[in-house]
Protein backbone atom coordinates (compact mmCIF):
# COMPACT_ATOMS: atom_id res chain seq x y z
CA UNK A 1 0.00 0.00 0.00
CA UNK A 2 1.08 4.00 -0.42
CA UNK A 3 -0.75 6.36 0.72
CA UNK A 4 -0.89 10.18 1.19
CA UNK A 5 -3.08 12.62 2.94
CA UNK A 6 -5.92 11.80 0.54
CA UNK A 7 -5.73 8.49 -1.37
CA UNK A 8 -4.06 4.84 -1.49
CA UNK A 9 -2.97 2.97 -4.18
CA UNK A 10 -2.84 -1.11 -3.73
CA UNK A 11 -1.37 -3.54 -6.68
CA UNK A 12 -4.19 -5.94 -7.01
CA UNK A 13 -2.47 -7.65 -10.09
CA UNK A 14 -2.90 -11.33 -9.96
CA UNK A 15 -0.13 -12.28 -12.01
CA UNK A 16 3.20 -10.71 -13.20
CA UNK A 17 1.91 -8.69 -17.11
CA UNK A 18 -1.78 -8.44 -15.88
CA UNK A 19 -0.87 -5.37 -13.36
CA UNK A 20 -3.95 -3.36 -11.84
CA UNK A 21 -4.23 -1.14 -9.67
CA UNK A 22 -6.54 -0.36 -7.00
CA UNK A 23 -6.74 4.10 -5.95
CA UNK A 24 -9.04 4.34 -3.11
CA UNK A 25 -10.31 7.76 -1.48
CA UNK A 26 -12.32 7.99 1.85
CA UNK A 27 -15.34 8.30 -0.55
CA UNK A 28 -14.73 6.11 -3.98
CA UNK A 29 -12.31 3.64 -5.36
CA UNK A 30 -11.01 3.09 -9.18
CA UNK A 31 -9.40 0.37 -10.58
CA UNK A 32 -6.60 1.63 -12.94
CA UNK A 33 -6.61 -0.91 -15.87
CA UNK A 34 -7.84 -4.49 -14.87
CA UNK A 35 -5.28 -7.09 -16.18
CA UNK A 36 -6.19 -10.74 -18.03
CA UNK A 37 -8.87 -12.81 -18.21
CA UNK A 38 -7.93 -16.45 -16.94
CA UNK A 39 -6.66 -14.66 -13.39
CA UNK A 40 -9.49 -11.76 -12.92
CA UNK A 41 -11.40 -13.54 -10.40
CA UNK A 42 -7.88 -13.94 -8.53
CA UNK A 43 -7.81 -10.00 -8.72
CA UNK A 44 -11.24 -9.52 -7.27
CA UNK A 45 -10.55 -11.19 -4.63
CA UNK A 46 -7.91 -8.86 -3.74
CA UNK A 47 -9.80 -5.97 -4.32
CA UNK A 48 -12.15 -7.75 -2.08
CA UNK A 49 -9.85 -7.81 0.56
CA UNK A 50 -8.95 -4.62 0.64
CA UNK A 51 -12.78 -2.27 -0.06
CA UNK A 52 -14.33 -5.60 2.36
CA UNK A 53 -18.12 -4.15 2.10
CA UNK A 54 -17.33 -1.12 -0.32
CA UNK A 55 -17.98 -1.10 -3.63
CA UNK A 56 -15.66 -0.95 -6.72
CA UNK A 57 -17.15 1.89 -8.26
CA UNK A 58 -15.39 2.73 -11.45
CA UNK A 59 -12.55 0.91 -13.72
CA UNK A 60 -10.29 3.59 -15.50
CA UNK A 61 -8.89 1.94 -18.77
CA UNK A 62 -5.63 3.52 -20.15
CA UNK A 63 -6.34 1.56 -23.19
CA UNK A 64 -7.91 -1.13 -24.98
CA UNK A 65 -4.84 -4.00 -25.00
CA UNK A 66 -5.86 -7.67 -23.93
CA UNK A 67 -3.67 -6.86 -20.49
CA UNK A 68 -4.68 -3.69 -19.35
CA UNK A 69 -8.48 -4.15 -20.41
CA UNK A 70 -9.74 -8.24 -19.80
CA UNK A 71 -10.58 -8.09 -16.52
CA UNK A 72 -13.00 -5.28 -16.65
CA UNK A 73 -16.01 -7.29 -17.56
CA UNK A 74 -15.28 -9.50 -14.54
CA UNK A 75 -15.49 -6.56 -12.76
CA UNK A 76 -18.66 -5.59 -14.14
CA UNK A 77 -20.49 -8.76 -13.36
CA UNK A 78 -19.16 -8.70 -9.90
CA UNK A 79 -20.42 -4.97 -9.20
CA UNK A 80 -23.29 -4.07 -11.92
CA UNK A 81 -23.16 -0.56 -11.16
CA UNK A 82 -19.68 0.49 -11.20
CA UNK A 83 -18.35 2.35 -14.49
CA UNK A 84 -16.06 1.28 -17.22
CA UNK A 85 -14.44 4.52 -17.98
CA UNK A 86 -11.97 4.88 -21.33
CA UNK A 87 -11.96 6.93 -24.13
CA UNK A 88 -14.09 6.63 -27.60
CA UNK A 89 -11.18 4.71 -29.55
CA UNK A 90 -11.11 2.12 -26.59
CA UNK A 91 -14.77 1.52 -27.13
CA UNK A 92 -15.03 1.13 -30.63
CA UNK A 93 -12.52 -1.28 -30.44
CA UNK A 94 -14.18 -3.33 -27.41
CA UNK A 95 -16.98 -3.49 -30.51
CA UNK A 96 -15.26 -5.44 -32.81
CA UNK A 97 -15.16 -8.80 -33.01
CA UNK A 98 -11.79 -9.02 -34.69
CA UNK A 99 -10.77 -7.35 -31.61
CA UNK A 100 -12.14 -9.62 -29.06
CA UNK A 101 -11.27 -12.70 -30.98
CA UNK A 102 -7.35 -11.30 -30.51
CA UNK A 103 -7.78 -10.64 -27.14
CA UNK A 104 -9.13 -14.20 -26.40
CA UNK A 105 -6.27 -15.37 -28.30
CA UNK A 106 -3.18 -13.93 -26.40
CA UNK A 107 -5.17 -14.21 -22.72
CA UNK A 108 -5.23 -17.97 -23.78
CA UNK A 109 -1.34 -18.00 -24.49
CA UNK A 110 -0.48 -15.90 -21.04
CA UNK A 111 -2.68 -18.23 -19.46
CA UNK A 112 -0.79 -21.39 -20.85
CA UNK A 113 2.29 -19.58 -19.54
CA UNK A 114 0.76 -19.13 -16.17
CA UNK A 115 -0.27 -23.05 -16.06
CA UNK A 116 -4.03 -22.24 -16.25
CA UNK A 117 -6.58 -24.24 -18.20
CA UNK A 118 -9.71 -23.33 -17.04
CA UNK A 119 -11.53 -20.05 -16.32
CA UNK A 120 -14.99 -18.43 -17.27
CA UNK A 121 -14.35 -16.34 -20.18
CA UNK A 122 -16.34 -13.01 -20.44
CA UNK A 123 -14.72 -10.60 -23.09
CA UNK A 124 -18.73 -11.24 -24.80
CA UNK A 125 -19.50 -8.58 -22.08
CA UNK A 126 -16.60 -6.47 -22.28
CA UNK A 127 -17.94 -2.41 -22.59
CA UNK A 128 -17.53 0.94 -21.85
CA UNK A 129 -19.76 2.67 -19.99
CA UNK A 130 -18.41 6.24 -20.49
CA UNK A 131 -16.08 7.06 -23.36
CA UNK A 132 -13.79 10.32 -21.92
CA UNK A 133 -11.53 12.44 -23.62
CA UNK A 134 -9.30 15.56 -23.22
CA UNK A 135 -9.97 17.74 -20.59
CA UNK A 136 -12.85 15.54 -18.67
CA UNK A 137 -13.22 14.69 -15.27
CA UNK A 138 -13.78 11.83 -13.29
CA UNK A 139 -14.63 12.39 -9.86
CA UNK A 140 -14.13 10.00 -6.88
CA UNK A 141 -15.66 12.35 -4.12
CA UNK A 142 -12.55 14.70 -2.98
CA UNK A 143 -10.42 13.73 -5.60
CA UNK A 144 -10.31 14.47 -9.37
CA UNK A 145 -8.74 13.03 -11.81
CA UNK A 146 -8.44 14.92 -15.20
CA UNK A 147 -8.13 13.34 -18.57
CA UNK A 148 -5.26 13.66 -20.65
CA UNK A 149 -5.23 12.25 -24.38
CA UNK A 150 -2.27 10.53 -25.11
CA UNK A 151 -2.18 8.64 -28.31
CA UNK A 152 1.08 6.75 -29.67
CA UNK A 153 1.26 3.40 -27.84
CA UNK A 154 -2.52 3.08 -29.18
CA UNK A 155 -4.87 5.75 -30.76
CA UNK A 156 -6.80 4.72 -27.35
CA UNK A 157 -4.81 5.55 -24.84
CA UNK A 158 -5.58 7.96 -21.97
CA UNK A 159 -3.85 9.35 -18.96
CA UNK A 160 -5.51 10.72 -15.46
CA UNK A 161 -4.03 13.64 -13.48
CA UNK A 162 -4.73 14.24 -10.22
CA UNK A 163 -3.55 18.29 -9.61
CA UNK A 164 -3.79 18.81 -5.77
CA UNK A 165 -1.27 15.57 -4.99
CA UNK A 166 0.58 16.09 -8.33
CA UNK A 167 -0.19 12.42 -9.20
CA UNK A 168 0.18 10.81 -12.79
CA UNK A 169 -1.47 7.87 -13.80
CA UNK A 170 0.60 7.13 -17.01
CA UNK A 171 -0.31 4.86 -19.94
CA UNK A 172 2.18 3.18 -22.23
CA UNK A 173 2.36 5.78 -24.37
CA UNK A 174 5.19 7.40 -21.80
CA UNK A 175 7.05 3.73 -22.01
CA UNK A 176 7.80 0.61 -19.97
CA UNK A 177 10.24 0.70 -17.51
CA UNK A 178 13.02 -2.21 -18.32
CA UNK A 179 15.80 -1.93 -16.11
CA UNK A 180 17.43 1.12 -14.42
CA UNK A 181 17.63 3.81 -16.24
CA UNK A 182 15.72 1.71 -19.37
CA UNK A 183 12.46 2.58 -20.51
CA UNK A 184 11.42 0.68 -23.48
CA UNK A 185 9.56 2.81 -26.06
CA UNK A 186 6.11 1.52 -26.66
CA UNK A 187 4.65 3.53 -29.74
CA UNK A 188 2.75 1.41 -31.86
CA UNK A 189 1.16 3.86 -33.87
CA UNK A 190 2.64 7.79 -34.03
CA UNK A 191 6.62 8.55 -33.03
CA UNK A 192 5.75 11.99 -33.04
CA UNK A 193 2.72 11.78 -30.48
CA UNK A 194 4.66 9.58 -28.25
CA UNK A 195 7.47 11.97 -28.45
CA UNK A 196 4.62 15.02 -27.64
CA UNK A 197 3.37 13.16 -24.90
CA UNK A 198 6.40 12.96 -23.10
CA UNK A 199 7.09 16.52 -23.61
CA UNK A 200 4.36 17.34 -22.03
CA UNK A 201 4.68 15.52 -18.94
CA UNK A 202 7.93 16.53 -18.52
CA UNK A 203 6.28 20.32 -17.78
CA UNK A 204 3.98 18.78 -15.15
CA UNK A 205 4.24 18.90 -12.01
CA UNK A 206 4.57 15.07 -11.08
CA UNK A 207 5.08 14.40 -7.20
CA UNK A 208 4.24 10.90 -8.38
CA UNK A 209 4.21 8.85 -10.99
CA UNK A 210 2.22 5.32 -11.71
CA UNK A 211 3.50 3.56 -14.56
CA UNK A 212 1.94 0.36 -16.17
CA UNK A 213 3.22 -2.96 -15.34
CA UNK A 214 5.66 -1.64 -12.31
CA UNK A 215 3.40 0.48 -9.87
CA UNK A 216 4.52 4.01 -7.86
CA UNK A 217 7.53 6.04 -8.69
CA UNK A 218 7.75 8.93 -6.65
CA UNK A 219 9.91 12.60 -5.82
CA UNK A 220 13.00 12.62 -8.52
CA UNK A 221 12.08 9.13 -9.47
CA UNK A 222 9.31 10.74 -11.87
CA UNK A 223 11.46 12.92 -13.80
CA UNK A 224 14.55 10.62 -13.89
CA UNK A 225 11.90 8.03 -16.17
CA UNK A 226 10.34 11.18 -17.81
CA UNK A 227 13.96 11.75 -19.09
CA UNK A 228 14.90 8.18 -19.82
CA UNK A 229 11.88 7.55 -21.95
CA UNK A 230 12.74 10.36 -23.76
CA UNK A 231 16.05 9.08 -24.20
CA UNK A 232 15.22 6.12 -25.32
CA UNK A 233 12.39 6.51 -27.98
CA UNK A 234 14.98 9.10 -29.52
CA UNK A 235 17.86 6.38 -29.05
CA UNK A 236 16.36 4.14 -30.26
CA UNK A 237 14.94 5.30 -33.38
CA UNK A 238 18.45 6.62 -33.94
CA UNK A 239 20.35 2.78 -33.65
CA UNK A 240 17.66 1.24 -35.81
CA UNK A 241 17.88 3.41 -38.17
CA UNK A 242 21.61 3.35 -38.65
CA UNK A 243 21.61 -0.69 -38.92
CA UNK A 244 18.81 0.06 -40.98
CA UNK A 245 21.32 1.58 -43.58
CA UNK A 246 24.42 -0.30 -42.75
CA UNK A 247 22.19 -2.92 -44.14
CA UNK A 248 21.36 -5.07 -41.67
CA UNK A 249 17.86 -7.55 -42.41
CA UNK A 250 14.51 -7.15 -40.77
CA UNK A 251 15.76 -10.13 -38.14
CA UNK A 252 18.66 -8.30 -37.40
CA UNK A 253 16.96 -5.16 -36.78
CA UNK A 254 14.31 -7.03 -34.39
CA UNK A 255 17.14 -8.65 -32.80
CA UNK A 256 18.67 -5.43 -32.07
CA UNK A 257 15.21 -4.42 -30.47
CA UNK A 258 14.88 -7.43 -28.30
CA UNK A 259 18.68 -7.15 -26.88
CA UNK A 260 18.50 -3.83 -25.60
CA UNK A 261 14.46 -4.33 -24.21
CA UNK A 262 13.78 -7.86 -23.43
CA UNK A 263 15.64 -7.60 -20.13
CA UNK A 264 14.91 -10.15 -17.10
CA UNK A 265 12.38 -7.11 -15.50
CA UNK A 266 10.33 -6.75 -18.88
CA UNK A 267 10.37 -10.47 -19.37
CA UNK A 268 8.52 -10.74 -16.18
CA UNK A 269 6.06 -8.60 -16.92
CA UNK A 270 5.32 -9.36 -20.87
CA UNK A 271 5.27 -12.94 -22.84
CA UNK A 272 7.33 -13.23 -25.49
CA UNK A 273 4.58 -13.50 -27.99
CA UNK A 274 3.35 -9.99 -26.92
CA UNK A 275 6.51 -8.43 -26.91
CA UNK A 276 6.86 -9.93 -30.59
CA UNK A 277 3.67 -8.39 -31.40
CA UNK A 278 4.42 -5.09 -30.03
CA UNK A 279 8.14 -4.70 -31.77
CA UNK A 280 6.66 -5.62 -35.20
CA UNK A 281 4.80 -2.61 -35.09
CA UNK A 282 7.02 -0.70 -33.20
CA UNK A 283 10.41 -1.24 -35.70
CA UNK A 284 8.50 -0.56 -39.25
CA UNK A 285 7.01 2.56 -37.25
CA UNK A 286 10.33 4.26 -35.68
CA UNK A 287 12.14 3.63 -39.16
CA UNK A 288 9.06 5.13 -41.08
CA UNK A 289 8.85 8.33 -39.65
Amino acid sequence: MDSVTNYSVYDVGAVPGGEAFLLVTAEKSALIDSGFSFCAERMLEKIVAVLGERPLNYVLLTHSHYDHASGSAYCKHRWPDLRIVASAHTAKTFAKESARRLMRELNVGAARLNGCTEWVERLDELTVDCCVGEGDAVSLGGMNLRVLAAPGHTRCCIMFYEPVSELLISCETLGVLAGAELVMPCCLVDYQLSLAALDRAMTMPIRRLLLPHHGLIEGDACRDFLRASRYWLIETRRRLREAQAAGKSDAELRQLFRDLFYTDMLRRVQPEQAFDINAGYSIPLLLKE
